[in-house]
């Protein structure tokens, strides 16, 4: 265990010139300018701003004391932080030992995120739940407001831009399995997400969206690729800047079964003609309350997202129907087409940080899909009673 890093003073500045004063912590270039957003989670804070969809954003721990578990390489999302900065209340010195564990702040200055401690995070997020969420500066004491805030002003058209291309890959990644093939086309993957295909023993083949501009992907690739299913991953920024990803995911329609996650969940919608919208300060944490239409159980869930889909996808087609809602804000948290076999949630099931209430979503996905692939008949069907029931039985 260490003890504290020198922690010189600093402050965050919003764009509406809010100030908040504390301890710089970490390493990197300052200034550093992103949305700021705050998470509500208790723990996960390593899988938090490793998160790719954290990219290009500045995020606030409302929980007080974040660290004193330490960190493990192994908890890691992605291979460097993607949050551009972290702010907490009570950045802990020690931590909980045990095997390739180490401290937060030492990997917060080895992989060059910057942060701020000693902050009043709980005004900074009642600041966001009340006017939204803005861009913010990290900058050190000796830089002065006006500074840091004319660069929130310079900066604050460029927030969002170009992200799903800065950190989803360009190649593939192959990880044999036993039997049948399912590609992730992933737009910045949670690793999790990842790992929760392969755990159902599938081929799983990763494909990169960032090649191309607006998140493009080969179809036809896929297409005639040999797969059972498409997993469309989350991923950063709105999904109406990915004109190439929606139109891609259009040309997969029908052809092969898809499962779409958080962003993968909202592309999807674009895809059959529906609609996103920038909600006022998001869903971050994991802790989200999600009613399920077709069981009427109400789960715990992971979010992390600034954008949902509109309530009118379930008018597009009769086929398609809500299958979650938020019961804190009543938004869209899922919608399924079971005839063309499409599975789309805003929340994340494989959790990583958060409770597992909805992990079985992989595992029963992939299940209908091999059902259909044998002529069977699906496990249960959603839309009458008695397949509710069933559903019931089978979760208790």
């Amino acid at each position: 265990m260490m003890t504290a890093l020198k922690r010189p003073p600093g402050k965050l500045i919003l764009l509406d010139g809010t100030r908040f004063d504390g301890r710089l912590v970490g390493a990197g270039s300052l200034p550093v300018w992103g949305e700021v957003v705050f998470n509500t989670s208790m723990t996960g804070y390593q899988e938090i701003f490793t998160d790719p969809s954290y990219a290009g954003q500045i995020v606030v721990m409302t929980y007080p004391q974040i660290g004193n578990y330490g960190v493990h390489e192994g908890d890691n999302e992605s291979a460097c932080p993607a949050a551009r900065g972290l702010v907490v209340r009570d950045l802990s010195p020690f931590y909980s030992p045990g095997p390739g564990r180490r401290g937060l702040e030492e990997f917060m200055v080895q992989r060059g995120l910057p942060g701020l401690s000693d902050v009043d995070t709980r005004s900074i997020a009642l600041r966001i739940r009340t006017e939204g969420a803005v861009v913010g500066v990290i900058g050190s004491a000796e830089q002065s407001d006006t500074e840091l805030l004319e660069l929130a002003r310079s900066v604050k058209d460029r927030v969002g831009r170009g992200l799903v291309e800065a950190v989803s890959p360009r190649g593939v990644r192959v990880y044999r399995g036993l039997g049948g093939r399912a590609a992730v086309v992933d737009f910045g993957s949670k690793e999790s997400i990842i790992a929760s295909v392969r755990k159902i023993g599938l081929e799983t083949v990763v494909i990169g969206a960032g090649a191309h501009p607006g998140g493009a992907f080969d179809t036809d690739a896929i297409i005639g690729g040999g797969f059972d299913a498409v997993v469309l991953s989350n991923g950063p920024g709105d999904p109406a800047d990915l004109p190439g990803a929606v139109g891609s995911t259009a040309r997969l329609v029908g052809k092969l079964p898809i499962l779409g996650v958080c962003l993968g969940h909202q592309i999807a919608a674009l895809a059959l003609g529906g609609k996103t919208y920038k909600l006022k300060f998001g869903h971050r944490g994991a802790n989200q309350p999600v009613l399920s239409h077709r069981t009427g159980r109400v789960h715990v869930t992971a979010q992390n997202h600034g954008y949902a889909v509109g309530d009118d996808i379930a008018g597009r087609e009769a086929r398609i129907r809500v299958t979650y809602s938020n019961l804190n804000d009543g938004t869209v948290e899922g919608f399924a087409d079971e005839e063309r076999l499409i599975e789309c949630v805003q929340f994340h099931p494989e959790a990583s940080p958060g409770p597992h209430d909805t992990s079985f979503i992989f595992e029963e996905f992939f299940s209908r899909v091999r059902a259909r692939r044998s002529g069977l008949t699906p496990l249960y069907n959603a839309g009458d009673e008695e397949g509710r029931e069933r559903c019931r039985q089978d979760q208790m």
